[in-house]
């Protein structure tokens, strides 16, 4: 599953066959991995970590706008951590932290959110704002592909790929699922 969200990134390339995404424009794309470890010793706070989301349209040495700005404050709005704006990432819990995460990936411009495996291992309230957020997406028009073992987050899925190695199966959660 990682891999194919990967090889949806353009991370990776398919073995064989190919994928093609509307649009074609990578940056369009933001991708929120299952497990994004930070040094502990690397003294960045919440805030510059949803900010490093805006960086794909602004080059290495580009300077956030008053609109990056302000993406960046509307995306840790949504995922309700701008309380939490100023403190170290080593100071949150799980769910603090994947909300953070999740909170990058809102600030990029984009029409594909990738999220692989957002609501494993977080606490109630986290999985709650991260779901709201993913439904939010949706009704947006933004396509959501996310993975996950939890059969009861496929089920609300338009689309559901079962993997075991290979596909087993493609459709509908109410044909695959079964």
């Amino acid at each position: 599953k990682t891999t194919l969200l990967n090889a949806i990134a353009g991370l990776l390339s398919p073995s064989s066959g190919s994928i093609t995404t509307t649009p074609s424009n990578r940056k369009e794309i933001a991708y929120v991995l299952q497990a994004t470890r930070v040094n502990q010793a690397l003294p960045v706070t919440v805030r510059e970590v949803v900010s490093m989301g805006r960086y794909a349209m602004r080059g290495a040495y580009g300077r956030l706008t008053a609109d990056d700005r302000r993406a960046v404050d509307q995306a840790m709005d949504r995922m309700a951590i701008t309380g939490i704006a100023a403190k170290h990432l080593d100071e949150l819990s799980g769910g603090q932290r994947q909300r953070v995460f999740v909170a990058q990936g809102l600030a990029q411009d984009h029409t594909i959110l990738l999220l692989d495996e957002p609501l494993t291992g977080i606490d109630i309230a986290a999985a709650r704002a991260i779901d709201d957020v993913i439904h939010q997406e949706r009704a947006d028009g933004c396509t959501v592909v996310m993975s996950t073992h939890d059969l009861s987050e496929a089920q609300v899925a338009d689309h559901v790929i079962l993997l075991a190695g290979r596909v087993v199966a493609s459709g509908p959660p109410s044909d695959v699922l079964n």
